[in-house]
Order: C-alpha cells, then structure tokens, then sequence
C-alpha cells in the first residue's frame, strides 16, 4: 500500500482570526459603526496585535470595516445613498447573472433554488431567523454560481459580506413565498418576468437595509 503523502497545510492565524471578526460583525456581536481596537481585539481573542492588524485588511477588502488612520476602525455603516447605491448594484449584478444562469445552466440554477425554497420553509416553521438570513443568501448567491462570467462573481463579492451583515439584521418576514415566485417563473422558462420579479425583489430590500444601519 502507498503511504499518503499528502500534508495538510496549516491554517493561517490571520485566517482565524479574520473569520472570528467577520462572524461577529456578521451576526451582530460588533456593531455596526461601532469603533474596534487592535489592542482590545488581540486581548480578547488570545493572540499579538500582528494578526489581528492584517485580519482587519482583509475584512477591509471585503466592505466590514473602515480604517481610518488618525481616527481608527470602525465596523463598516452605510448612509441613506449607500444603501440606495448597494441595493441599485446588487439588482443589476443579479439580474445580469440570473439571464445567463436561465440560458446556461437552468436545470442546475432551479436544482440550487428549489432547495433552497424547501430549507425556508423549514426555517420559518421553526422561526430560526438566523438560518432564513443564511439560506436568503444561498438562493441569491445560486444565481452568481450558476453563471459562467467570472466578472460579475467579482463584482458581487465586492458587496457580499456587507450583505450577509444587512440579511442578519433585518430578516425578511414573508421568505418562502417572495422567493417562490421568482423559481415559478424560472420553471415556466420567462427570463423576462424572472428578471423583472428579481430586480423588484432586491430592490424592496432597501428600506430594510436603511433601518438595519439606522438603528445601531
């Protein structure tokens, strides 16, 4: 028999210590707009200053907090025309992603969605609002994986976190049927009324997202 020569490769501190920030900023644990330090950070989390300096960057990167030099880090928080902007962004993405999804990959987009519809409705039974924001995310984010152009998955992950972050806080109250809609039109093949459900749909969602960055 051959011995497995494989290695399994260390995970980064940094990496940890950046999916511990972005789980809290996502769930709500940080505030948004709320100041962090890197000392009091690396204090509570048992680690230097070091990884916790480089984790910030990279949730920089990803839109969840701001550096400021001067001033400091703040947890990332949107005003009224962020949002407006965000929101405007995110239809246009998803709709470009769903069309080519419909014209690709339909039968794989409605398998991805079709759970994703059966998983709400369990969450709402079991009112488990944190699963709806997740499994919210993963019927939205089927369209990106259901499409070939790497450009718009690129410009999505410029928002995606931020959107997770606004999904925690303020969770959607008529899920399943908001969302089924929109699979009855991918299933009766109308790329027209499919984009047009979408972009109303992701639109709606920026009053919510107002109130989210509103009411820290």
């Amino acid at each position: 028999m051959k011995q497995n020569l494989d290695l399994q490769r260390p995970r980064l501190l940094t990496d940890v210590v950046g999916e511990r920030l972005r789980e809290a900023i996502v769930n709500g644990d940080l505030k948004l707009g709320e100041q962090v330090s890197e000392a009091q950070l690396a204090q509570r989390m048992g680690v230097s200053k070091t990884p916790v300096r480089e984790a910030l960057l990279h949730l920089k990167a990803e839109g969840l907090v701001e550096i400021h030099p001067q001033r400091g880090t703040f947890v990332f928080r949107l005003s009224a025309s962020e949002v407006a902007h965000l929101c405007h962004f995110r239809a246009m993405i998803e709709v470009a992603a769903l069309c080519e999804g419909m014209q690709e990959h339909r039968a794989d987009l409605l398998k991805r969605l079709t759970q994703c519809v059966k998983e709400m409705k369990a969450a709402e039974r079991t009112k488990d609002l944190k699963a709806l924001a997740q499994i919210d995310m993963s019927f939205h984010w089927s369209f990106i994986e259901s499409c070939d152009n790497h450009y718009l998955r690129s410009g999505y992950e410029l928002l995606r976190y931020q959107l997770i972050a606004l999904r925690h806080r303020s969770p959607i109250s008529n899920a399943v049927p908001s969302h089924q809609i929109l699979v009855d039109a991918i299933v009766d093949d109308d790329i027209d009324a499919a984009c047009a459900l979408l972009r109303e749909h992701v639109l709606e969602n920026e009053p919510r997202y107002r109130t989210a960055c509103d009411g820290v």
